[in-house]
């Protein structure tokens, strides 16, 4: 058979090891390629850094054949005076390769047999060889194909001539050994310049002797060229596989990213995840850590240690501080990145990983292979995976890569696990709020989707995206003071997938509900005053965004920007790609801004789609003009019916509590003038005394009025004089001037050293009006509370409703010092309907109106008001009927003025 020989192609594998039909079919082709008689393969095993002989093959029936001298191989030409001498051939031969004999009859596939390791040690199937030993090995070591012309030349050189050092029933006569080298071309794809690496060797060998019998030095260069398509054999079904495995984890990946629907569990989740890594990797121990930034502990989850779940872990978890954790602090929480390396053969990282390789999971420092995943959100890490095995080499780049992927879509359901809890409490007034703006929706739906912006924006998104055939489209709108813009409504296929882009931002979380859906597009801002897109935009007309200019942009991003600018457009996989930008301007006002990505493989629209785009943004700019006019209009007759109900209840309110202090001047003043001739003086004073109260009473209500008044229907900016003040100090007296008349028992339960920032004057007026109200509601002998608390504004986010909730300052301003002031009352409490009410103007709880107490209801209203302006928030923080109500508030908490006396004396001054 010539070298040059054309071999069939075996059929496809795809299974986890090279099979056992290919390689057998592999050396089949070089037996008949070369006469031999027999031949092995030997691959490197990276798991143990040796080649492992993986197939031992022969022809059927050698002993039957040699022993009637039956000629194994034809005879035919050859150099047959060559003389044999003990001579391992590593010279190059360029002669040319005479023609190669024609066997009479190849052996087949089933003319072969395997050698099995009993009846011969010779290559047995399994051995291995590290690198000199041996004939592989010394194969491996020089990297160049040579000759052996005899058994006792191969023992004389490897096993130093003991004839009992291989066991073997046949003796071959000749060997000839190849290694198999990676082929040029990926090692290409690899890196250029860089030396392909080895995959295997091959060993031929040949039973016959006599005249042309054993290998020629001329079929050493040919086997070279030989093993070239074995090598390409041997790659292509790694390909197939690797392929084949791939398939399987994005399969896998795919399954766990759609596990998380909003009624997941925790257990749920890290179950799927516990099964995902047994599909993917060998890890006989495992190890979930979460940190909690509420409580700042650190929790062990889940553990399973030598195959074995430690039970009872999840209900009582392994807590502990950062502090008794500093090394796992370090690097989940400061480093972030992937930790790898091999505790039982790497001593000086297990030394100083000491601490990550013991704990609930058992003592891990004799694995052979640790991995530690950080569980990246944003800019923080939330946990750490941490992986061990007793296989060398157990996690290989694409695995890590996987694990990473995994991580990341479980970082998001624990995060997501972690809101569900956190949010469950404001579950029902959520709902009721939903109802209420899906009840809304459906009455603007009623009216005209034309009318509709956010339908309207959602129809022309879409629009978009179906005329010109693209998987993304995206309206801008421009802040009112033009700082930035804001996505108002964005089309994108469900289909679509986020790839991992290297920029260590997370991904962008599957909304739960449309309210959700919207508000997570409005967090996609980006920068316009005073970049190059104020600058285009002033120029007129369309432009694109190249993608240098996108990732300037994305750098100037917040992180909503970032991760759309990034994840959406700015991916590997679509090189060169731009954004098509086309501003929607009403006459010369700015409506707002339609962006385009271009789809893959078009860097350009074609003059036909922009010019549609251009055609319906221009009917569209127009749409969106007159639906916030009608919007607009909306709003002012609805504020129209609120001053209207308000007008109304202040009549009711003002007729009710003005004529009680009215009927007392009356009547007492009719008693005089009747009774004026035989009225004693005592009786004149006490009349006088009842007048001069009802006056003082209408004269208070008359000032409320007043006061609520110049603060106007619109805020308006209070003049304060903010300075350091003593909670103590205006507690004390705003309590002592209601306890003259109080009926209840005040305990004061402040801090002396609490001071806040405020104005003096306002803030002993606050305290003073919530004791009074709670005063005017309780029952006489029962107890009044004002107590108050040093603390911080990211700790009292649940105890705010959702109307007083400053989420800006919650992101900002997180760790500023508060004192959180609380009044609590034992008396007739609030009903949960007019809760909402009590601090509008003139309101005041139904029932209060048929009670003797008096008020205008603009006591709460003028509270809130005040503490407002000086950087603060009231709330009714717990009502429950007939046994009380607390309301709460807090401000700027301060630290106590150095000199105390010139505070002192300007607040005694100003009051």
């Amino acid at each position: 058979m010539s070298s040059t020989s054309t071999w069939s192609g075996p059929e496809s594998y795809a299974d986890d090891g090279y099979p056992a039909s290919l390689l057998k079919y592999l050396l089949q082709q070089m037996m008949v390629q070369f006469a031999a008689q027999g031949a092995c393969l030997a691959l490197l095993d990276e798991s143990v850094g040796q080649m492992r002989v993986q197939a031992h093959v022969r022809q059927r029936d050698l002993h039957a054949s040699i022993a009637s001298h039956t000629p194994l191989t034809p005879p035919g030409t050859g150099p047959g005076s060559m003389r044999r001498r003990m001579t391992v051939h590593l010279e190059h031969d360029g002669a040319a390769s005479p023609t190669r004999r024609q066997r009479s009859a190849p052996p087949s596939l089933d003319d072969l047999e395997d050698v099995v390791p009993q009846l011969c040690s010779l290559f047995a199937v399994d051995s291995t060889y590290p690198k000199g030993q041996d004939i592989i090995g010394f194969a491996w070591q020089k990297n160049d194909a040579f000759i052996i012309n005899s058994h006792e030349e191969y023992l004389e050189i490897f096993h130093k001539g003991q004839a009992d050092a291989i066991q073997t029933d046949i003796t071959p006569s000749s060997y000839l050994i190849i290694p198999i080298e990676e082929p040029i071309l990926l090692a290409e794809v690899h890196g250029q310049g860089q030396p392909s690496s080895l995959l295997g060797v091959m060993v031929l060998y040949q039973m016959t002797s006599g005249i042309g019998a054993g290998f020629q030095p001329r079929q050493r260069q040919e086997a070279l060229q030989a093993v070239e398509r074995v090598a390409l054999y041997l790659q292509n079904d790694r390909l197939q596989r690797s392929q084949h495995r791939t398939w399987e984890y994005l399969q896998l990946l795919q399954e766990i990213s759609t596990a998380f629907p909003t009624t997941v569990s925790l257990a749920d989740l890290v179950e799927k995840m516990h099964r995902f890594i047994k599909q993917v990797v060998n890890a006989s121990s495992i190890l979930l850590t979460l940190y909690d930034r509420d409580t700042e502990r650190i929790y062990d989850i889940f553990a399973v240690s030598q195959d074995e779940q430690m039970l009872g872990l999840a209900d009582q978890p392994t807590v502990s501080t950062k502090e008794e954790r500093p090394v796992w602090w370090q690097v989940t929480q400061q480093e972030k990145h992937t930790l790898q390396f091999s505790p039982s053969h790497d001593e000086q990282e297990a030394e100083q990983y000491h601490e990550l390789l013991v704990g609930a999971w058992g003592d891990q420092r004799q694995a052979e292979a640790f991995l530690l995943l950080p569980m990246k959100m944003f800019n923080r890490s939330v946990g750490s995976l941490r992986l061990s095995s007793q296989r060398v080499r157990a996690y290989g780049p694409e695995e890590v890569e996987v694990l990473e992927t995994m991580v990341q879509i479980v970082t998001v359901g624990i995060e997501n696990v972690k809101l569900y809890e956190r949010d469950r409490q404001l579950l029902h007034e959520a709902k009721q709020r939903e109802a209420q703006l899906a009840g809304i929706n459906s009455a603007l739906q009623s009216v005209s989707a034309v009318l509709n912006v956010g339908e309207l924006l959602t129809s022309f998104v879409e629009s978009v995206a179906e005329l010109v055939h693209v998987d993304l489209c995206v309206f801008f709108q421009l802040t009112q003071n033009k700082e930035e813009l804001v996505a108002q409504a964005m089309y994108g296929l469900s289909s679509a997938t986020l790839q991992d882009d290297g920029s260590n931002l997370p991904a962008i979380a599957p909304p739960r509900n449309k309210a959700e859906h919207d508000e997570l597009i409005r967090m996609i801002r980006l920068p316009f005053k005073d970049t190059f897109l104020e600058q285009m935009v002033n120029e007129g007309g369309f432009f694109y965004l190249e993608a240098n200019q996108l990732d300037d942009l994305a750098q100037k991003c917040d992180e909503g920007g970032a991760i759309f600018l990034r994840e959406t457009i700015l991916q590997p996989s679509i090189p060169g790609r731009q954004m098509l930008v086309i501003p929607m301007t009403y006459q010369t006002e700015l409506v707002g801004l339609l962006g385009v990505p271009t789809p893959k493989g078009v860097r350009f629209f074609r003059p036909k789609e922009v010019g549609t785009l251009l055609a319906i943004c221009a009917q569209t700019t127009s749409a969106i003009r007159n639906a916030n006019l009608f919007g607009e209009r909306e709003l002012a007759y609805a504020q129209l019916e609120r001053m209207d109900k308000l007008k109304d209840e202040f009549i009711v309110t003002a007729s009710h509590e003005l004529r009680t202090p009215l009927s007392a001047i009356i009547g007492y003043t009719s008693l005089l003038r009747r009774q004026s001739a035989r009225i004693s003086p005592p009786q004149i004073l006490r009349f006088a005394t009842r007048i001069g109260s009802a006056a003082q009473q209408l004269l208070d209500l008359v000032s409320n009025m007043t006061v609520a008044a110049q603060m106007g229907a619109v805020d308006k900016k209070l003049e304060l004089t903010i300075a350091p003040v003593q909670v103590l100090s205006a507690a004390e007296i705003a309590a002592s001037m209601l306890s003259m008349s109080a009926e209840q028992k005040i305990i004061n339960s402040v801090d002396p050293a609490l001071w806040v920032s405020g104005d003096a004057l306002y803030f002993r007026q606050v305290i003073s009006n919530l004791l009074e109200n709670a005063s005017k509601y309780s029952p006489p002998e029962s107890q009044i509370t004002l107590s108050a608390e040093a603390t911080k504004l990211i700790d009292i986010q649940n105890l705010l409703p959702e109307d007083q909730i400053d989420h800006a300052a919650m992101v900002e301003q997180e760790n500023m010092p508060i004192a959180l002031i609380r009044v609590q009352d034992q008396g007739e409490g609030i009903l949960p309907e007019d809760e909402s009410k009590i601090f509008e103007k003139f309101v005041r709880a139904p029932r209060s109106l048929t009670t003797p107490v008096r008020g205008s209801g603009l006591g709460l209203y003028i509270c809130r008001r005040y503490v407002e302006a000086m950087g603060g928030r009231l709330w009714l923080e717990k009502s429950i009927p007939n046994k009380g109500s607390t309301f709460t508030f807090y401000l700027p908490r301060v630290e106590s003025p150095i000199e105390t006396g010139e505070y002192e004396s300007g607040e005694h001054k100003k009051s």
